[in-house]
């Protein structure tokens, strides 16, 4: 950012606005001067400058009263005071009224340009993390979970609801339905925004290492413990802390984990003190928590208090509305990161997307979907470009050729392919439907009129006996 930031220089001085002006215009910069706080503020409404180097001592507006306009109508822009050697004191409460630093008369160039690289940095830094939330906002919004089905969005609604309260949340359902999504998607609607969301997975990380990792220890603790360490706990102060597979947490930590949770207390290990820790808890677990009570290897107390809230995510064999909605935003982002057009995706390969019962749900789905992108050619994916076990060998396919070498009429043939989308979700009427493009009562009253076909060719059968010719 140095040599593109824009500097506004103040001072009644001219002479001293003259000689600022020339020496960061030299180090590179573009410089705006003005003579008077009123001038100032006219100038940085106009041309919005990145940083504002002011005196102290002003005749109108003082350097005081312009620094605290300006962070009135401008919270961002930074503001270094130019002081005398006797207004020290002056230039420190200028400080704990927010200019990022001072310099005393008489300075070096050198002293002045350190000063303004290093407010710049800093506003390049702000910057930077405003981005970054602006992108994780975006990442982890509810807006970003792609939800037609209506569980889902009651569940994003409900999400919405108890996004800014300071209960602790359990969330539930199979692997890969998106409990880590939903989780950030808490922290990231909540007033715990801006702190920390620090996720752990109680799975992932060794017994012997959890409890250090959870609650961080001092130095002698056990062997090798040489320094502090913060544990994530503590780390997550302010923020949410995201325990994912908490069914999986040793039973000795969950008395631990208990204690803070009721306490809202952390005691590191090896420590004699315990340090206040304002932390919200979402906890999240593909078991069954109630079988695991009653199996004893999960606290019941614990589970009352992590799960004042539960949400539960559906597989995604129960959304299956969502499919296609998914397949178009993972094909849109990877075309995206390629910089290219998006890919296609044929009639066939979208026709077993949507039959297949997705075990490992949309992690899986989107697996699939990169695996296709990566296989197909000339940008559009067909069945073949699935994984073997999505596209199938063909053997639970509906019998095209044999149907129409039995020339059948157009009921006929419509009655069995129903027949043979039913037989291949299970006879689930809800995902027939879903495949075939059609709602639930149209499915029904189709499979009520074929019902009755089928009666009438069969009396019809009966009555005319074996030698009739009709």
């Amino acid at each position: 950012m140095d040599h593109k930031a824009t500097i506004m220089v103040v001072d009644d001085d001219s002479a001293m606005t003259g000689m600022l002006a020339e020496v960061l215009s030299a180090a590179g910069y573009a410089v705006l001067a003005a003579n008077s706080g009123e001038e100032a503020l006219a100038r940085i409404a106009r041309a919005c400058p990145d940083l504002v180097i002011s005196d102290l001592m002003m005749t109108g507006i003082s350097g005081h009263e312009l620094q605290a306009e300006i962070k009135r109508q401008y919270p961002d822009l930074q503001v270094v005071m130019i002081t005398a050697f006797g207004s020290i004191e002056t230039a420190v409460e200028s400080m704990r009224l927010g200019a990022f630093d001072y310099i005393t008369k008489p300075f070096s160039n050198s002293e002045l340009l350190i000063v303004v690289r290093r407010a710049l940095a800093d506003l390049e830094l702000r910057q930077e993390v405003r981005r970054l939330r602006s992108e994780l906002a975006r990442s982890y919004g509810l807006e970003s979970i792609i939800a037609a089905n209506p569980r889902m969005a009651e569940l994003l609604e409900m999400v919405r609801r108890i996004a800014d309260s300071p209960a602790n949340v359990l969330l539930t359902g199979e692997s890969g339905t998106g409990k880590d999504l939903l989780a950030r998607a808490l922290h990231f609607h909540s007033r715990r925004a801006k702190a920390p969301f620090v996720p752990i997975n109680c799975a992932a990380i060794p017994e012997s290492l959890l409890e250090s990792e959870l609650f961080g220890h001092v130095p002698g603790a056990f062997t090798g413990a040489r320094q502090n360490k913060t544990g994530l706990i503590q780390a997550a102060a302010g923020g949410t802390l995201f325990l994912d597979e908490i069914g999986e947490m040793p039973r000795a930590l969950q008395a631990k984990l208990l204690t803070v949770i009721e306490t809202k207390r952390v005691r590191p290990l090896g420590a004699t003190a315990e340090t206040a820790v304002d932390v919200r808890v979402v906890a999240a677990t593909n078991a069954d928590l109630d079988q695991a009570i009653a199996a004893g290897t999960f606290r019941a107390d614990l589970y009352y208090r992590l799960s004042a809230i539960i949400l539960h995510l559906p597989p995604l064999r129960e959304r299956r509305e969502d499919i296609p909605l998914l397949i178009e935003h993972f094909m849109a982002r990877a075309a995206a990161e390629a910089a290219r057009a998006p890919a296609a995706i044929a009639p066939d390969a979208m026709q077993r997307l949507l039959r297949y019962a997705w075990p490992g749900n949309v992690r899986e789905l989107q697996n699939a979907i990169q695996r296709a992108l990566i296989m197909c050619v000339e940008g559009r994916i067909s069945r073949h470009d699935l994984p073997s076990k999505i596209a199938g060998n063909g053997a639970d396919e509906f019998p095209r050729d044999e149907a129409f070498a039995r020339r059948p009429t157009l009921d006929q043939l419509e009655r069995d392919y129903i027949r043979s989308i039913l037989g291949a979700v299970g006879g689930n009427k809800s995902e027939a439907a879903t495949i075939l493009g059609i709602d639930r009562k149209t499915l029904y009253r189709k499979l009520e009129e074929s019902a009755t076909r089928a009666a009438l060719v069969e009396a019809a059968a009966r009555s005319s006996g074996p030698g009739d010719e009709s």
